[in-house]
């Protein structure tokens, strides 16, 4: 195989660039049957919806916060199709994410950036290899952030809002149930310091049944449907469902 279709290390270790032009960097768990992360299903749904431009307030605040002049590397932390950082062209993106299946999707997209199957748990980056990390609505390791992030550095996380998609949250569990707003990294100030929160708030229009199944399918929300589900999204798409977006775009400085 030819040397740019290989990762490699000075330790030795090497491995093999997928067709897609990312690498699987995820142990093998012998014994385990369930694929970790999002399903094939759960990826595409969320592609499908994305495109829509329905969360693009969110790419377009994401960008806001991360164009700066000292941030020239950038790791997307559960990166999924990798939507929000493809917007920043003038930054060097790294993609990581456990589902192989968006990925493989994020790379094929932006063949520009870095993309590798890792968990968030264990980033396969050196010690203050990046200038900033971003976590949007996924797993937030602090210790680990704070050992690939470079002092002075910044880590961009966004975390839902209390009425984040209400209208489908109460479809799913029959009554309203606020999300509890919580920083990320609200309990490690020995590491970082909240520098900046911004509230993005906005109306997210469902077109039609098959938007509304995405929206649903690309959510953890689809783990906990009632027996019933579908045909309630099937009568809340043909009723306008228009579902409240709000998130939080909370900025720490490393330490």
């Amino acid at each position: 195989m030819p040397e740019e279709l290989r990762w490699a290390c000075a330790a030795g270790h090497s491995f093999d660039v997928a067709r897609g032009g990312y690498v699987n960097l995820l142990p093998s768990r012998p014994g385990r049957h369930r694929v970790p992360g999002d399903s094939a299903e759960m990826v595409w749904a969320r592609r499908r919806f994305l495109a829509t431009g329905a969360f693009d307030p969110l790419t377009a605040g994401v960008a806001r916060v991360l164009r700066d002049p000292g941030t020239e590397v950038v790791i997307d932390v559960g990166c999924g199709e990798g939507r929000h950082t493809r917007a920043l062209d003038e930054r060097l993106v790294l993609g990581v994410d456990v589902a192989k299946p968006a990925v493989a999707s994020a790379s094929r997209a932006h063949p520009a950036g870095w993309y590798a199957v890792a968990s968030a748990a264990a980033l396969p980056l050196g010690d203050g290899a990046v200038d900033a990390a971003l976590v949007v609505f996924g797993p937030v390791f602090a210790g680990e952030l704070a050992r690939v992030v470079r002092s002075g550095g910044r880590v961009v996380a966004a975390h839902p809002g209390p009425r984040h998609l209400a209208e489908l949250r109460a479809l799913v569990y029959g009554e309203l149930r606020p999300h509890e707003l919580k920083p990320p990294l609200r309990h490690h100030p020995e590491l970082f310091e909240e520098i900046s929160s911004e509230p993005l708030r906005w109306e997210v229009a469902v077109d039609g049944p098959a938007a509304l199944a995405d929206l649903f399918t690309m959510t953890p929300y689809r783990w906990h449907g009632p027996p019933d589900i579908e045909h309630r999204l099937d009568e809340a798409a043909r009723a306008g469902l228009v579902a409240t977006a709000e998130v939080r775009i909370t900025s720490y400085r490393r330490h």
